[in-house]
């Protein structure tokens, strides 16, 4: 198994670091929709399969959190383009984190 190259650490740094300019420039639209799908498609992936067979939850976050206003927006678009309703979810949140 490989692990993250310096250089695919740099891109990571790179794309957080356009981010925060964007964010902080109040201009969200400087990333690219297709960028951002894409990072979103690999990471959501990446955590479900680290989450699987853990003694316990992985945080999301690390040292830069959202907030709920952030986390709910992601959330609620995350279950309408899995086709998940709040019935589903309900099932899912119940279980322990490494079932």
């Amino acid at each position: 198994m490989t692990s993250v190259t310096t250089s695919g650490a740099d891109t990571v740094s790179a794309f957080c670091s356009q981010v925060d300019d964007a964010l902080a420039a109040g201009k969200p639209e400087a990333v690219p929709d297709e960028s951002l799908q894409r990072v979103l498609t690999a990471a959501v992936r990446l955590y479900a399969a680290k989450s699987e067979d853990r003694a316990r939850e992985l945080p999301p976050f690390g040292d830069k959190p959202v907030n709920a206003t952030e986390a709910v927006t992601a959330i609620c678009a995350f279950m309408r383009a899995a086709d998940i309703n709040f019935f589903d979810l309900q099932m899912w949140y119940r279980r322990a984190p490494n079932e």
